[in-house]
């Protein structure tokens, strides 16, 4: 069984300039889920997919190769999974078995992680995305119109807001999304079919979006 392993990363970041290239921890952010990647040992190949020169020079150094990202799938509207599936045309099917693809943006994916998640790619199993426990209750959501406040859910309503009313629910960490390869050219999903999840602990689910997060990150790796 084979396995390619892909790292999308997009120059043109918006709310945090050069992103995905941004200082971390003495290193740019891309290199912590590059190395990890690298480390799990799991792969037999790993694509770094960008539309910038400099965001592949900040891996070069490590045993990957690169994927230039078509013009139409690296604009801001653009979807990583779009882009993965338009980047497995240029792969020959009969190459690989399994793909998966992993954001630069969760920077605290572990080896064991990636490993746990690739030993549940069995014979039963389509695809195995990385979770983690959504921070909140999404039972008290609620839209605000205005000035006004609409509950989405009746658990306000109806006053069943104590916890042994509140169900737990799980969201993409964003870490990783792995699949079969013929399965994810089936669905271009990875969320139907048979799907598993490698629950990840929240302070490994960090996702980098803006300068807070990058600060909070930072203080993650200063508490070890």
């Amino acid at each position: 069984m084979t396995s390619l392993a892909v790292i999308p990363a997009r120059a043109g970041s918006t709310r945090l300039k050069n992103k995905n290239i941004y200082p971390l921890g003495g290193k740019p952010l891309i290199r912590w889920a590059v190395e990890a990647v690298l480390n799990s040992g799991v792969f037999d190949k790993v694509v770094i997919s960008t539309d910038g020169d400099h965001i592949f020079d900040a891996v070069k150094d490590l045993p990957v190769e690169r994927h230039i990202r078509p013009e139409d799938h690296a604009t801001v509207t653009a979807t990583a999974l779009d882009a993965m599936i338009n980047l497995m045309d240029d792969y020959k099917s009969s190459e690989f078995d399994n793909f998966a693809y992993f954001l630069p943006t969760c920077p605290f994916v572990s080896p064991e992680d990636i490993r746990s998640g690739f030993e549940m790619l069995d014979e039963k199993t389509d695809f195995v995305i990385s979770m983690t426990e959504m921070p909140a209750p999404i039972q008290l959501a609620c839209i605000m119109k205005d000035d006004s406040v609409v509950p989405v859910f009746d658990n306000l309503t109806s006053g069943l807001t104590n916890s042994k009313f509140i169900q737990k629910y799980h969201k993409p960490s964003g870490a990783f999304y792995m699949g079969k390869w013929d399965k994810i050219l089936e669905y271009k999903n990875f969320f139907k079919g048979r799907v598993k999840g490698v629950l990840m602990p929240k302070l490994r689910c960090v996702d980098i979006d803006d300068i807070d997060d990058i600060n909070f990150a930072e203080s993650v790796i200063k508490r070890g």
